[in-house]
Protein backbone atom coordinates (compact mmCIF):
# COMPACT_ATOMS: atom_id res chain seq x y z
CA UNK A 1 0.00 0.00 0.00
CA UNK A 2 2.00 2.99 -1.04
CA UNK A 3 -0.99 5.60 -1.56
CA UNK A 4 -2.91 7.07 1.99
CA UNK A 5 -6.71 8.13 1.72
CA UNK A 6 -8.40 9.89 4.56
CA UNK A 7 -11.42 9.04 6.27
CA UNK A 8 -13.48 11.32 7.96
CA UNK A 9 -15.30 11.54 11.56
CA UNK A 10 -17.03 14.26 12.03
CA UNK A 11 -18.02 14.14 15.78
CA UNK A 12 -18.68 15.88 18.87
CA UNK A 13 -15.28 15.97 20.93
CA UNK A 14 -16.44 18.48 23.43
CA UNK A 15 -19.57 20.06 25.52
CA UNK A 16 -22.41 17.34 26.78
CA UNK A 17 -22.07 15.21 23.75
CA UNK A 18 -18.62 14.63 24.11
CA UNK A 19 -18.42 11.97 26.18
CA UNK A 20 -20.45 9.68 23.92
CA UNK A 21 -18.67 11.12 20.73
CA UNK A 22 -15.30 10.53 22.23
CA UNK A 23 -16.28 6.64 22.50
CA UNK A 24 -17.85 6.62 18.91
CA UNK A 25 -14.34 8.06 17.75
CA UNK A 26 -12.30 5.02 19.80
CA UNK A 27 -14.86 2.97 17.58
CA UNK A 28 -14.17 4.23 14.45
CA UNK A 29 -10.22 4.19 15.56
CA UNK A 30 -10.93 0.75 15.94
CA UNK A 31 -12.45 0.06 12.59
CA UNK A 32 -9.31 1.66 10.73
CA UNK A 33 -6.97 0.17 12.71
CA UNK A 34 -8.34 -3.30 12.40
CA UNK A 35 -8.85 -2.10 8.17
CA UNK A 36 -5.39 -1.32 8.36
CA UNK A 37 -3.65 -4.48 9.66
CA UNK A 38 -6.08 -6.91 7.20
CA UNK A 39 -3.29 -5.73 4.82
CA UNK A 40 -5.84 -6.37 1.85
CA UNK A 41 -6.82 -2.34 0.80
CA UNK A 42 -6.06 -0.41 -2.10
CA UNK A 43 -5.01 2.06 -0.34
CA UNK A 44 -3.55 2.88 3.54
CA UNK A 45 -6.25 4.26 5.82
CA UNK A 46 -5.66 7.60 7.83
CA UNK A 47 -8.40 8.83 10.47
CA UNK A 48 -9.54 12.37 10.60
CA UNK A 49 -11.41 13.59 13.39
CA UNK A 50 -12.90 16.62 13.54
CA UNK A 51 -15.06 18.44 16.48
CA UNK A 52 -18.41 19.52 14.91
CA UNK A 53 -19.53 20.30 18.19
CA UNK A 54 -22.95 18.83 18.31
CA UNK A 55 -24.10 22.17 16.05
CA UNK A 56 -24.94 23.51 13.07
CA UNK A 57 -22.48 25.73 12.34
CA UNK A 58 -19.78 22.87 13.43
CA UNK A 59 -21.21 20.52 11.52
CA UNK A 60 -21.29 22.35 7.91
CA UNK A 61 -17.54 23.86 8.53
CA UNK A 62 -16.33 20.33 9.35
CA UNK A 63 -18.16 18.98 5.87
CA UNK A 64 -16.65 22.24 4.44
CA UNK A 65 -13.26 20.96 5.13
CA UNK A 66 -13.46 17.26 4.14
CA UNK A 67 -14.76 18.33 1.25
CA UNK A 68 -12.03 20.50 0.12
CA UNK A 69 -9.65 17.91 0.91
CA UNK A 70 -9.55 15.58 -1.86
CA UNK A 71 -7.48 12.80 -0.19
CA UNK A 72 -11.25 12.26 2.42
CA UNK A 73 -13.09 9.43 0.63
CA UNK A 74 -15.99 9.34 3.14
CA UNK A 75 -17.22 10.81 6.27
CA UNK A 76 -18.29 8.74 9.14
CA UNK A 77 -20.94 11.42 10.52
CA UNK A 78 -22.35 13.71 12.01
CA UNK A 79 -23.02 12.25 15.02
CA UNK A 80 -26.27 14.14 15.58
CA UNK A 81 -29.33 15.56 13.78
CA UNK A 82 -28.34 18.94 14.18
CA UNK A 83 -25.11 19.36 12.43
CA UNK A 84 -26.12 16.57 10.07
CA UNK A 85 -29.09 19.19 9.06
CA UNK A 86 -26.23 21.99 7.86
CA UNK A 87 -23.72 19.58 6.72
CA UNK A 88 -25.94 17.59 4.28
CA UNK A 89 -26.05 19.38 1.63
CA UNK A 90 -22.54 20.30 1.68
CA UNK A 91 -21.53 16.71 1.32
CA UNK A 92 -24.20 15.84 -1.25
CA UNK A 93 -22.74 19.31 -3.81
CA UNK A 94 -19.41 17.68 -3.05
CA UNK A 95 -20.34 14.12 -3.84
CA UNK A 96 -18.61 12.96 -0.53
CA UNK A 97 -20.73 9.82 1.18
CA UNK A 98 -20.93 9.99 4.86
CA UNK A 99 -22.22 7.83 6.92
CA UNK A 100 -24.57 9.10 10.38
CA UNK A 101 -24.49 6.52 13.39
CA UNK A 102 -26.90 8.16 15.30
CA UNK A 103 -28.47 10.81 13.16
CA UNK A 104 -32.51 10.08 13.39
CA UNK A 105 -34.02 13.10 12.49
CA UNK A 106 -36.62 11.82 9.79
CA UNK A 107 -36.47 14.75 7.46
CA UNK A 108 -32.61 14.05 6.71
CA UNK A 109 -33.43 11.42 4.40
CA UNK A 110 -36.13 13.22 2.62
CA UNK A 111 -33.66 15.73 1.28
CA UNK A 112 -32.39 13.48 -2.21
CA UNK A 113 -28.79 14.07 -0.94
CA UNK A 114 -27.54 11.18 -2.49
CA UNK A 115 -24.60 11.22 -0.52
CA UNK A 116 -26.75 10.83 2.87
CA UNK A 117 -26.35 7.34 4.64
CA UNK A 118 -27.59 6.17 8.28
CA UNK A 119 -27.05 3.08 10.23
CA UNK A 120 -29.92 4.23 12.89
CA UNK A 121 -33.36 4.13 12.36
CA UNK A 122 -35.21 6.98 11.54
CA UNK A 123 -37.64 8.58 14.41
CA UNK A 124 -40.43 7.95 12.71
CA UNK A 125 -39.49 4.54 13.32
CA UNK A 126 -38.55 4.55 16.77
CA UNK A 127 -41.74 7.27 17.32
CA UNK A 128 -44.16 4.99 15.97
CA UNK A 129 -42.72 1.75 17.63
CA UNK A 130 -42.58 4.32 21.17
CA UNK A 131 -46.25 5.49 21.11
CA UNK A 132 -47.72 1.51 19.71
CA UNK A 133 -45.58 0.46 23.07
CA UNK A 134 -46.91 3.11 25.49
CA UNK A 135 -50.32 2.17 24.40
CA UNK A 136 -49.92 -1.60 24.05
CA UNK A 137 -47.53 -2.50 26.87
CA UNK A 138 -47.77 0.16 29.44
CA UNK A 139 -51.38 0.59 28.98
CA UNK A 140 -51.20 4.44 28.57
CA UNK A 141 -54.94 6.28 27.84
CA UNK A 142 -53.73 9.82 28.79
CA UNK A 143 -50.25 10.67 27.39
CA UNK A 144 -48.36 14.04 28.00
CA UNK A 145 -45.17 14.53 25.51
CA UNK A 146 -42.50 17.11 26.12
CA UNK A 147 -39.79 18.21 24.28
CA UNK A 148 -36.46 20.00 24.04
CA UNK A 149 -37.47 22.17 20.69
CA UNK A 150 -34.27 20.25 18.72
CA UNK A 151 -33.95 18.43 15.68
CA UNK A 152 -33.78 15.29 17.53
CA UNK A 153 -36.28 15.77 20.03
CA UNK A 154 -39.32 17.71 18.50
CA UNK A 155 -40.08 15.04 15.60
CA UNK A 156 -39.69 12.17 17.89
CA UNK A 157 -42.48 14.16 20.00
CA UNK A 158 -44.38 14.65 16.98
CA UNK A 159 -44.75 11.30 15.48
CA UNK A 160 -45.01 9.82 19.44
CA UNK A 161 -48.07 12.19 19.64
CA UNK A 162 -49.29 11.26 16.43
CA UNK A 163 -49.15 7.74 16.48
CA UNK A 164 -50.45 7.78 20.00
CA UNK A 165 -53.40 9.23 19.31
CA UNK A 166 -53.80 7.22 16.02
CA UNK A 167 -53.77 4.01 18.42
CA UNK A 168 -56.71 5.87 20.51
CA UNK A 169 -54.94 7.15 23.10
CA UNK A 170 -55.60 10.90 24.17
CA UNK A 171 -52.43 14.05 24.13
CA UNK A 172 -53.32 15.50 26.77
CA UNK A 173 -50.50 17.75 26.45
CA UNK A 174 -47.84 18.81 23.80
CA UNK A 175 -45.14 21.41 25.20
CA UNK A 176 -41.90 21.72 24.36
CA UNK A 177 -38.82 23.12 26.54
CA UNK A 178 -35.33 24.72 26.01
CA UNK A 179 -31.97 23.11 25.92
CA UNK A 180 -30.32 24.25 28.39
CA UNK A 181 -33.14 24.93 31.12
CA UNK A 182 -33.18 23.08 34.13
CA UNK A 183 -35.74 24.47 35.92
CA UNK A 184 -39.52 24.17 34.22
CA UNK A 185 -42.16 25.66 36.45
CA UNK A 186 -44.94 26.19 33.94
CA UNK A 187 -44.60 22.90 32.19
CA UNK A 188 -44.35 21.40 35.18
CA UNK A 189 -47.64 23.04 36.64
CA UNK A 190 -49.50 22.40 33.15
CA UNK A 191 -48.30 18.44 33.08
CA UNK A 192 -49.62 18.13 36.80
CA UNK A 193 -53.06 19.87 35.12
CA UNK A 194 -53.42 17.50 32.51
CA UNK A 195 -53.35 14.20 34.57
CA UNK A 196 -51.44 12.19 32.45
CA UNK A 197 -51.06 8.42 33.10
CA UNK A 198 -48.25 8.52 30.94
CA UNK A 199 -45.38 11.17 30.11
CA UNK A 200 -42.82 11.00 27.13
CA UNK A 201 -39.62 12.86 26.89
CA UNK A 202 -38.20 13.75 23.67
CA UNK A 203 -35.46 15.24 25.92
CA UNK A 204 -31.53 14.53 25.97
CA UNK A 205 -30.05 13.95 29.40
CA UNK A 206 -29.89 17.07 31.34
CA UNK A 207 -32.76 18.20 30.69
CA UNK A 208 -34.45 14.58 31.14
CA UNK A 209 -32.88 14.60 34.62
CA UNK A 210 -33.99 17.97 35.88
CA UNK A 211 -37.24 17.24 34.32
CA UNK A 212 -37.89 13.90 36.28
CA UNK A 213 -37.28 14.94 39.53
CA UNK A 214 -39.41 18.20 39.43
CA UNK A 215 -42.66 16.39 38.07
CA UNK A 216 -42.19 13.82 40.90
CA UNK A 217 -41.65 16.51 43.05
CA UNK A 218 -45.25 18.11 42.78
CA UNK A 219 -46.43 14.68 42.78
CA UNK A 220 -46.81 13.53 39.55
CA UNK A 221 -46.29 9.44 39.80
CA UNK A 222 -47.54 8.98 36.01
CA UNK A 223 -44.48 6.68 34.68
CA UNK A 224 -42.14 8.04 32.42
CA UNK A 225 -41.16 6.66 28.49
CA UNK A 226 -38.04 8.05 26.73
CA UNK A 227 -35.50 7.39 24.15
CA UNK A 228 -32.03 6.69 23.30
CA UNK A 229 -31.06 10.59 23.83
CA UNK A 230 -31.66 10.63 27.49
CA UNK A 231 -29.09 7.78 27.66
CA UNK A 232 -30.63 5.10 29.64
CA UNK A 233 -30.91 4.30 32.38
CA UNK A 234 -30.35 6.67 34.81
CA UNK A 235 -31.17 10.37 34.11
CA UNK A 236 -35.62 9.10 34.25
CA UNK A 237 -34.83 7.51 37.17
CA UNK A 238 -36.35 8.74 40.23
CA UNK A 239 -36.00 5.75 42.76
CA UNK A 240 -36.64 7.64 45.87
CA UNK A 241 -40.36 7.59 44.46
CA UNK A 242 -42.21 4.50 44.32
CA UNK A 243 -43.39 5.01 40.53
CA UNK A 244 -43.57 2.18 38.06
CA UNK A 245 -40.90 2.22 35.10
CA UNK A 246 -39.34 4.49 34.15
CA UNK A 247 -39.45 2.90 30.30
CA UNK A 248 -37.08 3.97 27.00
CA UNK A 249 -37.15 2.66 23.61
CA UNK A 250 -33.39 2.36 21.71
CA UNK A 251 -32.44 2.08 18.57
CA UNK A 252 -29.20 1.86 18.92
CA UNK A 253 -27.51 -1.99 19.18
CA UNK A 254 -27.26 -3.01 23.29
CA UNK A 255 -23.72 -4.39 22.79
CA UNK A 256 -23.97 -6.39 26.13
CA UNK A 257 -26.47 -8.53 24.35
CA UNK A 258 -26.98 -8.56 20.97
CA UNK A 259 -25.11 -11.51 19.52
CA UNK A 260 -23.45 -9.93 16.69
CA UNK A 261 -21.61 -7.11 18.72
CA UNK A 262 -19.51 -9.54 21.22
CA UNK A 263 -16.43 -9.46 18.91
CA UNK A 264 -16.72 -5.92 18.82
CA UNK A 265 -17.26 -5.76 22.84
CA UNK A 266 -14.53 -7.77 22.82
CA UNK A 267 -12.04 -6.31 21.04
CA UNK A 268 -13.06 -2.48 21.97
CA UNK A 269 -13.00 -3.08 25.76
CA UNK A 270 -9.26 -4.50 25.02
CA UNK A 271 -8.30 -1.69 22.75
CA UNK A 272 -9.92 1.33 25.09
CA UNK A 273 -10.00 -0.08 28.57
CA UNK A 274 -10.72 3.30 30.06
CA UNK A 275 -13.89 3.40 27.33
CA UNK A 276 -14.57 0.03 28.16
CA UNK A 277 -18.04 1.08 29.28
CA UNK A 278 -19.19 2.35 26.40
CA UNK A 279 -22.03 4.99 25.82
CA UNK A 280 -24.78 4.93 23.02
CA UNK A 281 -24.07 4.18 19.57
CA UNK A 282 -20.62 3.53 19.70
CA UNK A 283 -20.96 -0.01 17.93
CA UNK A 284 -22.83 2.45 15.07
CA UNK A 285 -20.01 4.72 14.63
CA UNK A 286 -17.66 1.36 14.33
CA UNK A 287 -20.67 -0.30 11.61
CA UNK A 288 -20.49 2.88 9.70
CA UNK A 289 -16.75 3.30 9.52
CA UNK A 290 -16.67 -0.45 8.22
CA UNK A 291 -18.89 0.05 5.58
CA UNK A 292 -17.07 2.81 4.29
CA UNK A 293 -14.05 1.23 4.57
CA UNK A 294 -15.63 -1.58 2.58
CA UNK A 295 -16.87 0.57 -0.13
CA UNK A 296 -13.46 1.38 -0.83
CA UNK A 297 -12.09 -1.89 -0.81
CA UNK A 298 -14.85 -2.97 -3.22
CA UNK A 299 -13.84 -0.06 -5.08
CA UNK A 300 -10.58 -0.79 -5.35
CA UNK A 301 -10.07 3.35 -5.84
CA UNK A 302 -10.43 6.52 -4.51
CA UNK A 303 -13.17 7.87 -6.63
CA UNK A 304 -15.98 9.63 -4.45
CA UNK A 305 -18.18 8.56 -7.24
CA UNK A 306 -17.35 4.79 -6.98
CA UNK A 307 -17.19 4.53 -2.90
CA UNK A 308 -20.50 6.26 -2.92
CA UNK A 309 -22.50 3.90 -5.32
CA UNK A 310 -20.88 1.08 -3.56
CA UNK A 311 -22.11 1.74 -0.09
CA UNK A 312 -25.33 2.38 -1.70
CA UNK A 313 -24.87 -0.86 -2.95
CA UNK A 314 -24.52 -2.21 -0.01
CA UNK A 315 -26.70 -5.07 1.11
CA UNK A 316 -26.49 -7.77 4.25
CA UNK A 317 -23.25 -6.19 5.30
CA UNK A 318 -22.49 -8.39 8.75
CA UNK A 319 -23.20 -5.13 11.26
CA UNK A 320 -21.76 -5.43 15.18
CA UNK A 321 -25.13 -4.50 15.55
CA UNK A 322 -26.92 -6.54 12.85
CA UNK A 323 -26.93 -7.02 9.31
CA UNK A 324 -27.35 -3.66 7.27
CA UNK A 325 -28.78 -2.55 3.86
CA UNK A 326 -29.57 0.40 2.87
CA UNK A 327 -32.89 2.23 1.55
CA UNK A 328 -32.84 4.08 -1.61
CA UNK A 329 -32.88 7.00 0.67
CA UNK A 330 -30.08 6.02 2.42
CA UNK A 331 -32.00 4.70 5.48
CA UNK A 332 -31.45 1.24 7.44
CA UNK A 333 -33.98 -1.45 6.54
CA UNK A 334 -35.72 -3.34 9.09
CA UNK A 335 -33.76 -1.53 11.88
CA UNK A 336 -34.08 -2.89 15.56
CA UNK A 337 -35.86 -0.68 18.11
CA UNK A 338 -35.61 -2.71 22.05
CA UNK A 339 -38.05 -1.97 24.44
CA UNK A 340 -36.92 -1.59 28.39
CA UNK A 341 -37.67 -0.83 31.88
CA UNK A 342 -36.10 0.47 34.60
CA UNK A 343 -35.85 -3.01 37.13
CA UNK A 344 -34.11 -2.21 40.54
CA UNK A 345 -31.82 0.48 38.79
CA UNK A 346 -31.05 -1.51 36.11
CA UNK A 347 -32.25 -1.27 32.85
CA UNK A 348 -34.47 -4.73 31.95
CA UNK A 349 -34.68 -5.32 28.29
CA UNK A 350 -38.09 -6.63 27.51
CA UNK A 351 -37.74 -7.18 24.19
CA UNK A 352 -37.73 -6.00 20.58
CA UNK A 353 -40.27 -4.01 19.77
CA UNK A 354 -41.59 -6.33 16.75
CA UNK A 355 -41.89 -8.80 19.38
CA UNK A 356 -43.94 -7.41 21.85
CA UNK A 357 -46.46 -6.22 19.36
CA UNK A 358 -46.58 -8.58 16.86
Amino acid sequence: MDSVLKLGHSVPLSGEEGTHGRAADNAVRLAVERANAELDLPFAVELVSLDDKCTMEAGEAVARRFCEDLDVFGVVGPFNSAPTLAAGPVYHESGLVHICPAASNPDLSRQGWHTFFRVVASDDVQGREAAKCAVEIVGAERIAVLHDKSAFGQPLAEVVADEAARNGAEIVLFEGVDRGQRRFPETVRRVREAGPDLIYFGLIEAEGAAMASHLREVGVVAPYLGADGVKPSRYLETPEFDVPGPYYTSACANVRIRPSAAEFRRAYAERFPDFADYTVYTVEAYDAARILIDALRRAGTGDREAIRREVAETASFAGASGPITFTGQGDRVDPTVDFYVVKQGALSLLGTTAELLS
